[in-house]
């Protein structure tokens, strides 16, 4: 049974906004200080990349760290599959994100420091995107395990390496190729 405070919307929100608004605002910062300095964005992928780039930033400074890793790695792989298609890659219309990556580093979109980032990025997403056995590698539970650190703490830092992979190639030009 839901508590009183809890059944009434507006207390509830009043309560969230009390209780998470000094977090929420050192996300920001924190978000902020990442961001490249260009006079503005464009984005590969149309409106959808677009909206996909603000909900991640959104998601994470309201610590929805679960969403921003699987909408920032949208956000990736959607623009990836952009650029290869502005490119003449009409075969890598439904590519999974481990093909783009595989093609966007031999083509030079990507250098290999990258697709290794973007690739470990990939291996974090999957496990939240798609069933593991508990037990799995790749899994949260093995890594939680493995970090000796709780669960949601290693979600958090995921999440912050996913929104500055993001801002690193927002700052290569590579997801805003209109940037300057």
């Amino acid at each position: 049974m839901m508590s009183n405070h809890l059944c009434n919307g507006t207390d509830w929100l009043d309560n969230e906004d009390v209780a998470c608004r000094e977090q929420r605002i050192a996300q920001l910062e924190w978000l902020k200080g990442l961001l490249p300095s260009v006079e503005f964005h464009t984005f590969s992928g149309g409106e959808l990349s677009l909206f996909l780039y603000e909900e991640s930033r959104y998601c994470f400074i309201y610590g929805q760290y679960l969403a921003t890793i699987v909408l920032g790695l949208a956000f990736i792989e959607r623009t990836l599959a952009a650029h290869l298609y502005a490119a003449g890659r009409d075969d890598l219309e439904r590519a999974n994100i481990s093909l783009l990556l595989n093609e966007a580093n031999s083509t030079g979109l990507i250098t290999d420091e990258e697709f290794e980032l973007l690739d470990r990025l990939r291996s974090t997403r999957n496990p939240i995107a798609h069933f593991r056995q508990p037990l799995d590698p790749e899994g949260l539970i093995r890594r939680t395990v493995e970090a000796e650190t709780y669960a949601y703490d290693l979600i958090e830092e995921d999440a912050k390496v996913v929104m500055e992979a993001i801002n690193h190639l927002l700052g290569t030009g590579l997801l805003s190729p209109g940037a300057g």
